[in-house]
Formats: structure tokens, sequence, C-alpha cells
């Protein structure tokens, strides 16, 4: 969430930014509206408060029926203005969630995906001598994947790795995860359900559709992870963390939930876009600076750079536009990877700072110089089972078979999977 500070005193930043991000302008116009509001009841509230207590400590005795009256009156006054002043909060906090975080200077602006800006590309595109395969049809004939089985017993958007493919999935995560453990992160196997109010918390959805926007179980008010930062991140909810703490790393992996509404028709085919999939994932705090955040955000970018190359994958890195940006992103970083098999570069990855935002909601704070400050906090994927298809598809061979990366060797076993595993 912004801080009603800023939209109070700089109106015009948060409307240019709404309208950069594709949002309605007026949302900035209507809170202040709602903030004039709520502040003149509130002060006639406290004015109240403050006879309603003067009258009390100047009670000498048995109150006389002029001070019982004056009482009554200001009782019922109170009790009419507080429900005012509720009613006129719960408003105003109703569209102030709905104000996105305010992106970095240096974001492109754009209107979605097909405005974001490359400025980084990375690999060969691998060329071959036969017509390359989609991971659907090679993990098919390999034996690997099985997206029929799927659909029949789980719906569209469901997929199985098997046999040699479910080793390589586990080795790739395992790989991601400990590559980084080994660089000072501090390993998270997190719950995959949280309650309705931490997911609010993250930031990524109102509540005025919380449980239809996820995977959800409402009459236990549990919500579905669509990553492990929705319950990796509210870890530090509601604590003044100690300044020397900083920052605090953790990888984590999880299973995630998405219902992906509103994408129908798009990426049907394969694994790409799924309902369930599997994730290692960065998590960061840091103070309060966004030079420190956003040098932060580079550092997490270089960790999924270096695997991405360890696995011998082509990529792209581009900066998102304002109009791609999810709710409480400062600024994010996509990496698109080469999938031979849709001669197309897909996202696989991402990296973003979200400053304050989701601290605000959670407060989640630092001590600095006698004063609480909101944290910084970051997210980045590290691996998903796309960058298990994207091995597929950049790695097979002539014969069908396909290679694995050396890092990988050592987790998987094996140097190749083979038709019929042969």
């Amino acid at each position: 969430m912004i801080d009603i500070n800023l939209l109070r005193q700089q109106p015009d930043l948060i409307k240019t930014a709404l309208t950069n991000r594709q949002k309605d302008s007026t949302l900035a116009d209507k809170v202040l509206e709602l903030d004039k509001s709520r502040r003149e009841i509130l002060s006639q509230v406290e004015i109240l408060r403050s006879k309603q207590n003067a009258l009390s400590r100047n009670l000498k005795g048995k109150p006389t029926d002029d001070q019982l009256k004056e009482a009554s009156v200001i009782k019922e006054k109170l009790k009419t203005l507080e429900a005012d002043l509720k009613t006129t909060e719960d408003k105003q906090n109703s569209i102030l969630e709905e104000i996105p975080n305010i992106p970095a200077d240096d974001v492109p602006i754009g209107k979605d995906d097909a405005d974001n800006v490359v400025f980084k590309t990375v690999g060969e595109i691998p060329k071959f001598d036969f017509q390359p395969l989609d991971h659907a049809d090679l993990g098919e004939k390999l034996d690997i994947i099985d997206i029929k089985k799927a659909a029949q017993l789980s719906g569209s958007r469901f997929g199985y790795f098997k046999g040699q493919g479910a080793v390589l999935e586990m080795a790739v995560m395992f790989y991601a995860f400990t590559k980084l453990a080994k660089k000072g992160f501090i390993g998270m196997i997190p719950p995959v359900m949280i309650k309705s109010d931490t997911e609010w918390k993250c930031g990524y959805a109102s509540n005025k559709n919380l449980m239809g926007a996820y995977y959800s179980i409402p009459e236990d008010d549990l919500i579905f992870i669509s990553s492990s930062e929705h319950s990796v991140v509210p870890y530090h909810m509601d604590e003044i963390i100690d300044q020397k703490s900083f920052p605090i790393k953790y990888i984590n992996f999880s299973p995630c939930f998405r219902r992906e509404a509103g994408t129908y028709g798009k990426d049907m085919k394969g694994m790409l876009r799924v309902h369930f999939f599997n994730k290692v994932e960065m998590n960061v705090f840091t103070l309060p600076d966004y030079k420190i955040s956003d040098a932060m955000c580079l550092e997490m970018l270089a960790n999924e750079e270096e695997l991405m190359q360890e696995l011998e994958l082509p990529y792209q890195i581009v900066k998102a536009c304002t109009g791609d940006l999810p709710q409480p992103n400062r600024r994010m970083y996509d990496i698109n990877t080469w999938f031979p098999g849709q001669n197309a570069y897909r996202e696989t990855q991402s990296c973003s700072n979200c400053g304050d935002y989701q601290a605000r909601r959670l407060n989640t704070k630092v001590k600095i110089d006698g004063k609480n400050e909101l944290v910084h906090i970051l997210n980045a994927t590290l691996i998903t089972d796309r960058a298990v298809l994207a091995i597929i598809e950049n790695h097979q061979q002539s014969d069908g078979s396909i290679k694995i990366p050396k890092v990988l060797q050592p987790y998987t076993g094996f140097e190749i999977i083979r038709p019929n595993n042969s």
C-alpha cells in the first residue's frame, strides 16, 4: 500500500503513476476526498472525546441532571460520529488498496508486456539440422512428460513429469536451491496455505475478491500460495527487525498454485502455463534505501543469470514497462528464455523490488536512529518448471535424445535421456 502522506503531498505524482500503469487516475482524487471527510469527522470526534473527558474530570460527587443530560448527548453524538468515521475509513482504505506502487523513474512507460524493453541478450540460439520438437511432443516421445493423462485426471493446464523427466525436475530444483544456500541464503520450505488476511497483506489483491483470485478453501479461511513469497515475506509480519540483521536473504522451495484466470486459450499446449508448478525463489529484506534495494535487485538478477548460463540456456533480459508491473512492484526485470519448439523467447523468471509497499501492510519495520521505518522487500524467481521445459527443448538431439547440462549430471545420475531409456 502506498503512503497516504505521499498522496496528500504529491497527488500529481500518484495520478501520473496511475495513468502510466493503465489505472484510473481518479482513484487518487477519491481517496483524497474521503481523507478530507475522515479528518473532519475525526476532528469532531476528538472534540467530543475531550469534552467527555473534561466532564468526567470535573464531576464532584453525584452528577446533576444537566451533567447527565450533557453526558448522554455527547455519548450519542460520539456513537454516530464514530460509526461515520469507521465507514469513511473503510471506504478510503478500500480505494487506497487499489493504488499500485509508484514505478521507478527508469521504468519504461507502456501498456502491457508488448512494450517491455529488451536490454540484454545472452547465449547463442541453438541451430538444428532437424526440425526441433516442443517439450510436449518430445516429452511424450521420450515418456518423460504426460499431459494427456493429467488432462484426463485433473483437467487442462496440468501435466506429469515422469521417469527421467521427474528426476531432471528434482535435480533442477535441488541444484538451484543449494546453489543459493551455499551463497548464504537461508533455506525455507514454507506452508503452501495461508490465511486470507496474510494474502491481502502481500499486496497483490484487494479484499473485494480475495478468495476468488486464488485457489482457496473459504470455510477454513485458507488460500493456496501462488508463490513462496506469499508465505515467506509475511514471516516477519509485525516485527521490528534489528538493523544489524540486514540484508535478510531467503531461498525458498514450494509448489505454486495459480488459477490463470483470464488466460483462456493462451499457452494451452504443453506445460508453459499450468495451474500447479514447482518453484525456487529468492526473498530479500533490505534497509529502506532505494540505492540499497535496487542494487540488491541487480544482485538477485545476477544469481538468476548465473544459473541460466550454467544450464546452457540462451536468454534475454527485459525491463518490464509500467503497464506490466504487478501491483506491489517498483520495478521488475524478466528473463525470457529461448524455446526452439516455439521459435520464441518465453518468460521463465522475474526479479522485482517492491520497496516498502508490502512492508506497510505487513507492518515490517527496522529501527534506525531511534525511529521505526518500513523495510524494503524484494522477490525473484530463481527457477521454475519452465526451465526444465527449456532444457528439454534446447538440449534435444537429432536422435530424439536430450543432453543433460553438466552441472546437473551429479544430481540426475545420467548424462542423457534417450528414446525408450535405451
